[in-house]
This record gives structure tokens, C-alpha cells and sequence, in this order.
């Protein structure tokens, strides 16, 4: 029957420093059949002349106009999508060559979202290292932790199902999307592989606006208690949440030695293939509370990293 086209949106506002990046990542995806549409709301500053440069991309359609915020943006963008799978890839964030291919494959099991492991990349104290997500459960993901946004991939007859994103948030309207899916009865999934790289700088609305942020959870939080019940006991599961991501990051450390990896296979046959060694000095550090971690504390190396994935 063949391959499921799948369409990528991607929303930008003068983003001309990272959306080259991004949109390359998009284009050098292994999944044989994909949509890009970026929906730019008015860049100034470079960033429709870089997306015009991508143009001979015959899988890149754009748009440039004012909108009323990211998720207007993207509920834009959903409007546009042709796909029977979507997913959304902010400006600053790219994808894996794997990224699609793996997740599409999961979602022809026949659960209706699913949702990877993310490298975090911190540009300004150039570290890198992975993050690590649990299969999904209401009450955690509601009261303690967000699934990572760049590494979700969902079916569009669940869009068709619970509606478009909720434009009242302004910067966790992902978080709400997830949670509103699952309470409607919609399967999430959880995938043992790296679907993408969150790259984080000084610049990203969750640096700039942290108060709002913190306001937004808060009302997300209360908006869906209800149906998720009270937050587990947090202490119990604060620390289960430290041990555990202490254990997957002693597990990646070993696994990166392995021919053959059960968990994380593409990413770490990528960074053997391209001769890029994960730090032990890092693992080692990672045991300790998060304060006594040096500045430059990384799993990798990231000029190494940069360059494997075109990034710099």
C-alpha cells in the first residue's frame, strides 16, 4: 500500500539563526513520502529568504502572514495538512534522518500518538545530553513532567476527534493538546529511540516568559485534575523520577558500546558511525544532585555532534 504521507508543520517568527537548520532536517528525512508547510507569521529579519532558498524542495509549501501566536500558527498549518500523519517542528528544534520513518512505523501498530526520547542541546554552554520520557500516565504527565514536544508524531483522524490546539495558551498548548487526547480515549505510546533535538538558547519563549510559563501550568494543572486525580505523592515520586533518569543514563552509557543496542539503536549507531564517543566523565557526574554539575558537563562532544548533523 506504501508509505503514509506525513505532513511537518513548522511555526516561525524571525528565526533566520536556527530555521536553516530545521528545515534541512526535514528534507533529509528517510521516510520516502512527506509534507513540510511552515507557517511564517511576518519575519523581518531573513528568515522568508532562507525558507525560499529550501523552494526546489517540491515537499516545502509556506506561507508568510500575521497570525495570533504559535498554536494559531499551527492550527493553521493543520488546516493546510494532507497527511494521515502529523507533527509539528518549532524553528529552533530539529529532527533525526530516522525521525519520521521510526515514528510513523509505531504509529502502524495502531496507537493514535506517539512520542520518542529528545536530545537537549544547550547552545550557549555548548552541552548536550539525553532526555529521557516514561510510557504515559495521566496523572505523571499532568501533575510532573511534559512529554517532549519535538519527538510527538500523531494520527490526523485524532485532530479530526478532539479539535485543534487551544490558542488560549500561549506556551503549553502542546501540553494541554496531549492530555485533552488521552482523556478523550486516544492511545499514547512511548518509543526506546531519540526522535529529535530540542535546541535551547536564550531566545525561546520559555526562557523569555518563565513566569507565564509557571501561570500556564498551574491553570493546566487545575483545568485537568479532575481526570487525572491529585498529584501522586510527590516526594515518592520526585525521587522515582531522579533514579530513574540516573539508571537511563548509565544504561545509554553502556549501550553506546553495543553492537546491537535494544534501546536507542538508531541514535547510538549514528554516533558510533561517525566516530563520536559518549563522555564516561558525564555519567559519572550525572549520579550527583544537578548543582554540583560542572558548566560544561556534556554526554558528547557538541562541535562533533553540530557538524554530523549539519547543525553548525
Amino acid at each position: 500500500m506504501g508509505s503514509p504521507l506525513v505532513s511537518i508543520i513548522t511555526p516561525v517568527l524571525n528565526r533566520a539563526d536556527t530555521i536553516r537548520a530545521c528545515l534541512r532536517s526535514v528534507s533529509a528525512q528517510t521516510h520516502p513520502d512527506l509534507e513540510h508547510i511552515v507557517v511564517d507569521g511576518g519575519s523581518t529579519d531573513g528568515t522568508v529568504q532562507i525558507i525560499e532558498s529550501f523552494q526546489s524542495n517540491h515537499a516545502l509549501t509556506w506561507i508568510s502572514e500575521p497570525d495570533d501566536g504559535m498554536y494559531g500558527a499551527i492550527n493553521k498549518g493543520l488546516r493546510l495538512a494532507k497527511g494521515a500523519v502529523v507533527a509539528y517542528l518549532n524553528s529552533d528544534d530539529v529532527y533525526l534522518p530516522w525521525s519520521v520513518e521510526v515514528a510513523e512505523a509505531h504509529l502502524a501498530s495502531g496507537v493514535d500518538l506517539v512520542y520518542g526520547d529528545m536530545g537537549i542541546l544547550k547552545r550557549g554552554r555548548r552541552i548536550f545530553f539525553p532526555q529521557f520520557y516514561e510510557p504515559f500516565d495521566l496523572n505523571y504527565y499532568t501533575h510532573f513532567t511534559t512529554i517532549g514536544q519535538p519527538t510527538v508524531f500523531w494520527r490526523s483522524d485524532m485532530t479530526s476527534h478532539i479539535g485543534y490546539f487551544d490558542t488560549s495558551y500561549q506556551l503549553i498548548g502542546d501540553c494541554e493538546y496531549w492530555l485533552r487526547a488521552a482523556v478523550a480515549g486516544h492511545s499514547l505510546a512511548h518509543v526506546d529511540e531519540i526522535l529529535a533535538i530540542q535546541v535551547e538558547h536564550g531566545g525561546t519563549l520559555r526562557n523569555r516568559r518563565r513566569e507565564e510559563l509557571q501561570d500556564e501550568f498551574v491553570r493546566l494543572r487545575s483545568s485537568y485534575e479532575d481526570v487525572a486525580g491529585p498529584p501522586a505523592r510527590h516526594a515518592t515520586r520526585f525521587i522515582a523520577r531522579g533514579l530513574r533518569w540516573r539508571a537511563e543514563q548509565i544504561r545509554f552509557g553502556i549501550s553506546s558500546g553495543m553492537a546491537s543496542p535494544s534501546k536507542w539503536p538508531r541514535f547510538l549507531g549514528f554516533l558510533r558511525s561517525h566516530g563520536i564517543q559518549v563522555s564516561r566523565r558525564s555519567l559519572m557526574w550525572f549520579m550527583l544532585p544537578g548543582r554540583f554539575w560542572p558548566r560544561d558537563l556534556s554526554t558528547v562532544d557538541v562541535d562533533e555532534l553540530e557538524a554530523s548533523l549539519l547543525l553548525e
